[in-house]
């Protein structure tokens, strides 16, 4: 041990004391919505494979081919020689798809987020004001911090504390930044894109929308909520794609600057060609989906309301992800030790992800799904209601 290790073993005791710290489990993955924890299976209600692609067989074989083809890793940035004919075509077939002059590809959404925020804050105009709603995603707040941004959050999806935000820098040079998510991660709701474009517009601000958990599975053909209001869209493939990696959408002038400017792009080497395929069979499947999307807000909307009619506290979500919110880090862990033993597979979410006593079960609905999983789970968790009430309780 060094002596550094103290600290870090002192940390480590504090976090579990408190019962926030965190372990790595690991997880065969069987198929999108099963997996496999030392031998045993589970029904899987955690993951982000909302339309089930990721075992999807044309994104198995494309993915194979481009390793077959190009082999398996990238070896460079794309600036050197990582930028292939497969990514000029992903892009190119992305931005018509979203409807956007340009887009451009990314390692990973934590990555665009945190590197596109503080290539922005460094080079607008000073001084650069940087307007954030309070329950941003991690990445998004590191983003601010990566660009040495001061941050004026405004309270979560509340346009009038925004406005108040806005109107207060109204008379002040330099650039402003709106920074939010179109469905938030944690809670599953939506903001008011209407309103926030309508005050970007005002207040000539730039606005940067955080589509990831929302691309794939809402807006025509699985779009997404962002494109038709944002400046900048930041959106992942790792989530109802099926894939991995993320991308920036934009005006043809913010993407070339961005090539330019952007560290996190320009020292990054590239996506590799497995990953590339599945991308690529991904764009192709998206807008034939529909029949999967539908089916699976119908689910998400039938599991909100009988959860609802058993008095659990699912917050304002409109989306696949369902927070069962219970209060305390200790009824989380306890509701998920039993529906472990239900062979269910259900994550709990505690601070300081959340808020302080906003701890909770974070349930994530998948096309894949079939309706016996969805009422077994319900069945199953109906049951712990009855049985151990007092754990259900938010407070």
């Amino acid at each position: 041990m060094n002596q550094f290790d103290n600290f870090f073993q002192e940390a480590l005791s504090k976090r579990e004391e408190e019962g926030f710290r965190r372990k790595l489990t690991p997880i065969d993955v069987a198929s999108s919505v099963q997996i496999q924890v030392q031998g045993q299976k589970y029904l899987n209600f955690s993951s982000n494979d909302y339309l089930g692609l990721s075992f999807h067989p044309e994104l198995l074989q494309k993915s194979q081919e481009c390793v077959a083809k190009y082999g398996t890793g990238s070896a460079a940035s794309r600036l050197i020689t990582g930028h292939t004919s497969c990514h000029q075509a992903i892009e190119t077939q992305l931005a018509q798809f979203l409807g956007t002059e340009a887009a451009l590809v990314f390692a990973s959404g934590w990555q665009a987020n945190v590197a596109v925020i503080a290539c922005l804050i460094e080079n607008l105009p000073k001084p650069v004001y940087v307007i954030t709603d309070k329950l941003n995603h991690a990445s998004l707040h590191y983003g601010c911090k990566a660009g040495q941004g001061k941050q004026i959050r405004f309270r979560h999806n509340d346009m009038n504390h925004l406005q108040q935000r806005l109107d207060s820098l109204k008379d002040l040079d330099g650039s402003k930044l709106i920074i939010t998510e179109t469905i938030f991660s944690m809670d599953g709701d939506q903001a008011d894109l209407k309103s926030l474009r309508r005050l970007a517009d005002e207040h000539h601000a730039f606005l940067f929308l955080d589509d990831a958990h929302a691309t794939g599975v809402l807006g025509a053909q699985g779009q997404g909520l962002a494109p038709t209001y944002a400046d900048l869209t930041m959106g992942t493939f790792s989530k109802a794609w099926g894939s991995f990696g993320a991308y920036i959408a934009g005006s043809k002038a913010l993407c070339d600057w961005l090539v330019n400017f952007c560290s996190g792009f320009i020292h990054t080497t590239s996506l590799p060609p497995a990953v590339n395929g599945s991308i690529a069979a991904s764009l192709e499947l998206m807008p034939l989906l529909d029949k999967e999307r539908a089916y699976l807000k119908q689910q998400w909307q039938y599991v909100k309301q009988q959860l609802s009619l058993w008095g659990i506290n699912t917050g304002d979500t409109v989306s696949q992800i369902i927070p069962l919110i219970v209060g305390s880090a200790e009824n989380a862990l306890e509701i998920t030790k039993l529906l472990k033993q239900e062979k269910l597979w259900v994550m709990p979410i505690r601070p300081p992800t959340v808020p302080a006593h906003s701890s909770r079960l974070r349930l994530t609905l998948s096309a894949a799904h079939q309706s016996k999983d969805i009422e077994y789970l319900l069945d199953k968790i109906n049951i712990l209601i009855k049985q151990k009430p007092s754990l259900w309780k938010s407070r």
